[in-house]
């Protein structure tokens, strides 16, 4: 509704009936692929880590988990790991670092995006640097293994605390192993590849409005919007992801009107269709299991 209104709602209206409906459904499709390409580093990981789970668990599992998107930082995801553990059994403790892991090598992915894009068209790099310092110091403090198992050791005597500290120690290490410089780099790599097919989708988008549009332009302002929408921990980085790629494409060049609307295609194909398409998994999941409940004891 905000960008509606910021963008002259009957102009963006307009906009959006102008676009032509192949773009819209190449954005779908699009992100459809990109979550499948997601789901392939959250089977990579799972395996990684020994945790071997039948493959349309795996599915359920993982498609569920993108109603969760529209939280802080997609931190809701980590309820992956509690309906592992009900479905399979899996302990969250182990399973809970793959949910990490992921959020942590997308958005490095995306800031790649971004801070290339910054230095291609020259503004101001300082906040995305610090972002990927920071990332970077995170993993290379938990890969100081002597220092990590110190602290695990001082956490034990706390009271409270010291009764989970055999979780945290399972968490610890299957986050040490996730981190290491092998799968981390594979994982970046899938990252890569998920995020550069949305940030294809916008580029799509653009396409139609303007013959002048670039897959770099487009590129730099979906993955910097992403990591300022997750550095905001704001729900699905709302408002915060909106703002900074509608006042990225004005700066580019382009209107406020065709901004506004290429933003609001892009959000709704990836951020919004995620959401229902998780839900849908999860609600038809649910539909079918409660069935063969009812009708089990008959049988």
């Amino acid at each position: 509704f905000g960008l509606f209104v910021v963008g002259d709602a009957s102009q963006v209206v307009s906009a959006l009936l102008a676009v032509d409906r192949w773009r819209v459904g190449v954005v779908f499709l699009l992100a459809t692929i990109s979550y499948a390409v997601r789901f392939l580093k959250w089977e990579y990981y799972l395996r990684h880590l020994d945790i071997d789970i039948p493959l349309k668990t795996s599915l359920i599992v993982f498609f569920s988990g993108l109603m969760m998107v529209v939280t802080p930082g997609k931190a809701g995801e980590v309820w992956k790991a509690w309906f592992l553990r009900d479905l399979r059994d899996v302990p969250v403790s182990q399973t809970a670092s793959v949910v990490g892991a992921e959020r942590v090598t997308d958005l490095i992915a995306l800031s790649a995006f971004a801070f290339l894009g910054l230095l291609i068209y020259q503004r101001s790099s300082v906040v995305l640097i610090g972002v990927i310092l920071l990332f970077l110091l995170g993993i290379s403090l938990l890969q100081w293994r002597t220092f990590c198992l110190r602290v695990l050791g001082w956490l034990e005597t706390l009271p409270i605390v010291g009764s989970y500290v055999t979780e945290l120690e399972e968490f610890y290490e299957s986050t040490y192993t996730l981190f290491q410089v092998w799968p981390l780099s594979t994982a970046f790599l899938i990252s890569l590849v998920a995020w550069g097919l949305e940030g294809v989708a916008l580029w799509v988008v653009l396409s139609g409005f303007s013959s002048e549009a670039t897959l770099l332009a487009a590129l730099f302002v979906f993955g910097l919007g992403s990591v300022v929408g997750a550095a905001s921990l704001l729900p699905g980085g709302l408002a915060a992801a909106e703002a900074s790629m509608v006042g990225m494409l004005v700066i580019l060049g382009y209107t406020q009107t065709i901004a506004v609307s290429a933003t609001v295609i892009i959000r709704v194909g990836t951020l919004w269709y995620g959401a229902i398409l998780g839900t849908c998994v999860f609600v038809v999941y649910r539909f079918v299991r409660d069935q063969g409940q009812v009708t089990s004891p008959s049988n």
